[in-house]
C-alpha cells in the first residue's frame, strides 16, 4: 500500500487528512477497517474525475484511491464477459476488449482519467442508454470492500449467475457510501460490424417532438437518438437549430435500411437531411466532455414523451448564459451546461417546472460551485424513498464512515 502524507485531494472544499492507494483488495480492505475503527470519514477516489459530484463531505479523514487496483482478472471473449479491477482506466478497458471486437457498451462524457469503478459509483451513461441500457443493465457481479474491513462479493462473473443480483444494483450510483468497489464483472456486446448516421434540422421543437415520437413508436431499433439544442448543434458543427441526431448500427444491408428509413423519418416531419462527418460522434462525445467542466451542469429526467419540453425548460430558464443543452431522447433526460452566476432561486425554479412534467420528473445539479452548495440541495427531494435509504445506509455503514453527507438526503 501506498500511503502518502501530503494532503493532495479537495473535495468542495473539504481537504483529505490522508491519502492512501492500496494495490490489493486486502489493502482497501484493511484500510477501511483501521479508518472505520478509529471513527474517520473516508472518501473513495477512481480518476478524481467526479469529485464535484454530489453535496460538500461532513469530513475527509481519509482519501482511498483506487488507481493501482488496475488489473483484469478474467477475460472469456466467447462468453461476453469481462472482470475488472476498478482502478482499471475506462478507456483502457474498451482498447482492451476492442482487440477482440467487442465492448462495454456504455459511452459516458468521462476523460481519459476516469476508472471503471468511478464510472459505475457514479452511474453516468450516454447515448448508448437508449439501446443498451445503463450500467445497472450490463453489471453482473461486484465484489465489494465493507467498511468493517470484509470483502463480499455479489453476482457472478457469467451472465445466467444471478444469486445476488439486486445487489449489485444498490453500489451503482451509489457514489461510494455503501461499500467500495474493487472487482466488476460485466457483460459485453460485440461491436457493430458497420454503423451509419442521420441528422436532421428541423425549425422548431414541435417538429422535433413529432419525429422522436414516431421513433419510438416505429419498428426502428437505432443505437441512439440525441436531441441538440441550436448552441450544442453549432459547436457539433452541425447547423444552428434544433437537431435530431440517429445512430444505426448491424450488418451492412440492415444499417443501410435503417438509414434510408430514419432519413426518410426525419424529412417526412419537417426536417432538413445534414451532411455528417465520419467523426460526429466523436465530436458530439468532445461535446459532451467539455460541457461537463462549466461551472454550472444539470440532468433534468422526465417522461420520455416530454424530453422536448425538458429542452425548451432548460433553454427558457438559462436564456443569455449561452447554456449548451441537449437530451437523450429516447430516454426522458437532459441536460444543460452553462457558466456562473446562476442563482439558486433560478435552480430551484427550474427544478420545480421541471416536476411538473411528471411524477418522477426531477432534476439533479451534477456540478457548481460550492457556495451554490450551501443554498440548494443538488439532490432535490428523494420523496418517500429516504427512509429506505437511510435504512441500507444504516445496515452497511453503521458507523457512516463512507462519503458522509455527499449522497441525497445527507447520507
Amino acid at each position: 500500500m501506498v500511503d502518502t502524507s501530503a494532503p493532495s485531494r479537495v473535495i468542495d472544499g473539504v481537504r483529505a487528512a490522508r491519502v492512501v492507494r492500496p494495490e490489493s483488495a486486502d489493502d482497501v480492505a484493511a484500510a477501511l477497517r483501521e479508518a472505520n475503527d478509529a471513527g474517520q470519514a473516508v472518501a473513495p477516489i477512481g480518476g478524481a474525475t467526479q469529485l464535484d459530484l454530489g453535496m460538500p463531505p461532513t469530513r475527509v479523514d481519509l482519501a482511498l484511491e483506487t488507481s493501482a487496483l488496475d488489473k483484469v482478472v478474467e477475460y472469456e471473449p466467447a462468453d461476453l464477459t469481462v472482470t475488472v479491477e476498478a482502478g482499471l482506466r475506462f478507456s483502457e478497458l474498451q482498447k482492451l476488449l476492442s482487440a477482440q471486437g467487442q465492448f462495454l457498451a456504455l459511452d459516458p462524457p468521462v476523460d481519459d482519467q476516469a476508472t471503471i469503478g468511478g464510472v459505475i459509483a457514479t452511474n453516468v451513461s450516454g447515448p448508448l442508454r437508449f439501446s443498451s441500457g445503463t450500467a445497472r443493465d450490463l453489471v453482473i457481479g461486484t465484489r465489494v470492500a465493507n467498511p468493517a474491513g470484509t470483502l463480499t462479493r455479489a453476482g457472478g462473473r457469467v451472465v445466467k449467475n444471478v444469486a445476488g443480483y439486486d445487489l449489485n444494483k444498490l453500489y451503482v450510483g451509489s457514489l461510494g457510501t455503501l461499500g467500495l468497489l474493487v472487482e466488476l464483472s460485466f457483460k459485453l456486446a460485440p461491436i457493430p460490424p458497420a454503423t451509419g448516421t442521420v441528422a436532421g434540422a428541423f425549425a422548431d421543437l414541435d417538429a422535433v417532438s413529432s419525429a422522436a415520437a414516431a421513433i419510438v413508436r416505429s419498428s426502428l431499433s437505432p443505437l441512439a437518438v440525441e436531441l441538440l439544442g441550436p448552441g450544442a448543434a453549432r459547436a457539433a458543427g452541425l447547423a444552428e437549430q434544433y437537431t435530431l441526431v440517429f445512430r444505426a448500427g448491424g450488418y451492412p444491408q440492415a444499417v443501410d435500411r435503417q438509414v434510408r428509413d430514419l432519413g426518410t423519418l426525419v424529412t417526412n416531419h419537417g426536417g432538413q437531411a445534414l451532411e455528417t462527418s465520419d467523426t460526429l460522434w466523436d465530436d458530439l462525445a468532445r461535446l459532451r466532455r467539455e460541457a461537463q467542466q462549466r461551472d454550472i451542469v444539470v440532468k433534468a429526467a422526465a417522461p420520455i414523451a416530454t424530453s422536448t419540453a425538458l429542452v425548451r425548460l432548460l433553454e427558457k430558464t438559462l436564456e443569455g448564459r449561452e447554456a449548451t443543452v441537449w437530451a437523450h431522447a429516447g430516454n426522458g433526460l437532459a441536460y444543460a451546461a452553462c457558466d456562473a452566476p446562476v442563482t439558486a432561486d433560478t435552480l430551484e425554479r427550474l427544478r420545480s417546472d421541471v416536476a411538473g412534467l411528471g411524477s418522477n420528473a426531477s432534476l439533479v445539479i451534477q456540478r457548481c460551485p460550492t457556495d451554490l452548495k450551501r443554498e440548494v440541495d443538488v439532490w432535490g427531494d428523494p420523496g418517500s424513498s429516504l427512509p429506505l435509504m437511510r435504512a441500507l445506509k444504516t445496515k452497511l455503514d453503521p458507523k457512516n464512515t463512507l462519503n458522509p453527507g455527499r449522497y441525497v438526503g445527507g447520507i
